[in-house]
């Protein structure tokens, strides 16, 4: 196996590992459970509303599962096509993407690298379109 293939193949194996976590509040933080615990009385719950949805358009609950996967499936390939790509500092680049729209943003170096991250999202599978956020630090 050459050395991209080996590299392209752990770095997807890194994003979708770091993907695994999305979506998880950073200021969690776990306490014990009470040494004593009181239950309220017992009561009926009313019943479910399915005329009307909570949900706002574009949220995550109103994708698929599949299409969650998708996302992540997608954004895990464009990052590794960026750490893989010379001439682009992948590591400098979030990458997000939401129905297959990709988002790239951070700061690099030169224009050069923002049109090449760009060249290289858009080569990928699964990319609809790609918004880019990208700045230079000179």
């Amino acid at each position: 196996m050459n050395t991209r293939s080996l590299l392209m193949a752990a770095a997807v194996s890194l994003a979708l590992a770091g993907l695994a976590g999305c979506n998880r509040d950073a200021d969690t933080t776990v306490s014990r459970a009470p040494d004593t615990v009181t239950t309220p009385p017992a009561t009926t719950p009313p019943p479910a509303d399915t005329t009307a949805s909570t949900a706002t358009p574009g949220s995550d609950v109103d994708r698929s599962a599949g299409q969650t996967v998708d996302d992540a499936s997608v954004t895990a390939k464009v990052k590794a096509a960026l750490l893989a790509e010379s001439g682009v500092d992948g590591t400098k680049i979030n990458v997000d993407t939401f129905n297959g729209r990709v988002t790239l943003k951070g700061e690099v170096p030169d224009r050069a690298q923002i049109d090449k991250a760009v060249q290289v999202a858009r080569g990928i599978e699964g990319v609809k379109d790609v918004d880019n956020r990208l700045s230079t630090s000179s």
